[in-house]
């Protein structure tokens, strides 16, 4: 176990966390001057507001997210080159938690903070989080969210299906937004060690939360490492 780096990894959490939380709270305060800008966003409100262009003229919660998400990716880049995927055992479960959740913002949809280096340092570390997870070093949902994230970007079908995104809820029956096969679904969430989509689905009827990180995770860490299959390298 790496304290010193498990509390850096932690407080690299922290700091993003502070910098979304400021920006939620107050990005309707700086709409209008957006709108003034004549910037057309890629993404709805309020993360279009993070395309703000050129960054330096962006209010400062704008830059301060900007800011801590390339920090942090970088930092985290130099971490995986020096270490691999900083799992469990290396950083216990909260820092292996801020680790995927950095990797997360470094996988957004809003160009800004996902730009083509960050999705390719995101995509190569796919591999080192399939190998995490067979080991039990990774949770498995975070592996499924990576992989469906990045699908998702490139206008393809989940693998998953873990993201909220991925299909809704209507007259209690899911809804996809792309095409799918719930029989490869299912056994590609076997392979990491994910219950079937069914279960997914019941508890989003049921209101339920899927966080695949932190206190109020889908799922516990597994004991064991997944051995039912190699998942995706």
């Amino acid at each position: 176990m790496d304290d010193r780096l498990r509390a850096e990894l932690t407080a690299m959490f922290e700091a993003d966390t502070a910098a979304v939380t400021a920006f939620y709270a107050h990005a309707d305060e700086h709409r209008a001057r957006f709108v003034a800008t004549g910037i057309v966003a890629t993404t709805p409100w309020p993360f279009g507001l993070l395309e703000w262009s050129p960054i330096e003229s962006a209010p400062p919660l704008v830059r301060q997210v900007v800011e801590v998400v390339h920090t942090n990716t970088a930092r985290l880049r130099r971490i995986v080159a020096a270490h691999g995927w900083p799992g469990r055992s290396l950083v216990d479960t909260d820092g292996a938690d801020a680790a995927w959740l950095v990797l997360q913002h470094a996988s957004s949809g809003v160009p800004s903070l996902g730009t083509p280096e960050n999705l390719a340092f995101c995509r190569a570390c796919i591999p080192l989080l399939a190998r995490a997870v067979r080991s039990g070093d990774a949770q498995p949902r975070q592996l499924a969210a990576t992989v469906d994230s990045l699908r998702g970007l490139d206008g393809l079908p989940p693998v998953y299906a873990v993201l909220t995104s991925d299909y809704r809820i209507e007259d209690g029956r899911p809804e996809f937004r792309r095409p799918v096969q719930v029989a490869d679904i299912d056994r590609e969430r076997s392979r990491i060690g994910l219950p079937p989509l069914a279960s997914d689905i019941r508890r989003r009827q049921l209101g339920s939360t899927l966080d695949p990180a932190g206190p109020g995770r889908a799922e516990p860490w597994p004991t064991t490492p997944a051995r039912r299959g190699r998942g995706p390298e």
